[in-house]
């Protein structure tokens, strides 16, 4: 499989590949209860340029590896840019027709599409498109990195108010009453400090557009960040690998959360210490039914077919 950019941005040849994937999954770990022996079609528009949506609407121009996902390259020029930052024109934005149009094949071919736009949030977004440079204003020109996380915020809006809502044929009202999330994968390379003074108050305007159920994921370590959440309000938490999963449960004790375990560590796991691994993150987040997901996430070759074997039965091996 090579996941060029014809892989991505045409609807068709994506279906394709997405049930390729889903029938390989099966002949490989079937009776594991992982893909599907008739897969089929499940029609989105908006992932043309996978998580870089956003960045790509802002002008980076988007980069698509053949053995991973789209990337970025961030804008140059790029404190400038941040000083006279306005948000494009949706009317005319290349990136937002390509998305219409492929929903509109979709739909003509299969019925209607969902959205497979994949958001981001404000620091996310920000720092895809400025690079290490707004990471250098939130030191430099705290005004001007919350300027510029709003402006992204606001764009964030406008794209799933007029494009994903289009998409998905579904009323705007209705879709910011439902589920929502941010993500918030560069933080770990702020301090909480300045996050509670650059990025907070975005995250908290943003979270107060939806009405629904919010999901923050942060994939570093959380402990040094979960006092400084507290004003986002979360009902689901996704933590990344290493999080003491119990100092987050003790702030949290209602949320749902959902852990990663990452690969270079399970890739170095004895089955014994697997097995202790996934003891200890269930008995620190518990209780189980507000424990949503143990993830493995970006699994190569270094991960033996074995050892997921091995994880994928640990329910049976280890017990409810």
């Amino acid at each position: 499989m090579a996941f060029t950019a014809e892989a991505w941005q045409d609807p068709i040849a994506a279906i394709e590949l997405d049930l390729r994937q889903r029938r390989l999954l099966f002949e490989q770990f079937g009776d594991l209860g992982l893909g599907e022996a008739d897969p089929q079609p499940r029609p989105t528009a908006g992932g043309e340029y996978g998580h870089r949506f956003m960045a790509a609407f802002w002008g980076c121009q988007v980069v698509y590896p053949p053995d991973g996902a789209p990337c970025e390259v961030s804008l140059p020029d790029a404190r400038q840019r941040m000083e006279n930052l306005e948000i494009p024109d949706i009317d005319s934005s290349p990136v937002v027709q390509l998305a219409l149009r492929n929903a509109a094949l979709l739909k003509e071919r299969y019925g209607q599409p969902d959205s497979a736009i994949n958001f981001g949030g404000p620091l996310n977004n920000a720092v895809s498109v400025f690079g290490g440079e707004f990471l250098s204003a939130c030191a430099s020109q705290p005004e001007l990195a919350r300027r510029v996380l709003q402006k992204m915020g606001e764009a964030v809006i406008l794209i799933h108010d007029q494009v994903a809502c289009r998409i998905r044929g579904i009323e705007v009202a209705a879709a910011r009453a439902g589920r929502w999330g941010i993500g918030n994968c560069p933080v770990c390379m702020l301090s909480p400090r300045m996050y509670q003074e650059i990025v907070l108050p975005v995250d908290i305007w943003f979270r107060r557009q939806f009405a629904g159920e919010f999901n923050l994921h942060h994939c570093g370590v959380f402990d040094a960040y979960r006092d400084a959440y507290q004003a986002l309000s979360p009902e689901e938490l996704d933590l990344g690998p290493r999080s003491d999963l119990h100092l987050a449960r003790q702030a949290y004790p209602r949320a749902h959360i959902s852990a990663y375990i990452d690969i270079p560590t399970l890739a170095r796991m004895r089955p014994e210490e697997i097995d202790a691994l996934l003891v200890k993150m269930v008995e620190d987040a518990a209780p189980l039914e507000l424990i949503d997901y143990i993830r493995v996430a970006e699994a190569g070759p270094e991960i033996s077919d074995e050892k997921v074997r091995y994880i994928m039965t640990a329910p049976e091996r280890l017990g409810k």
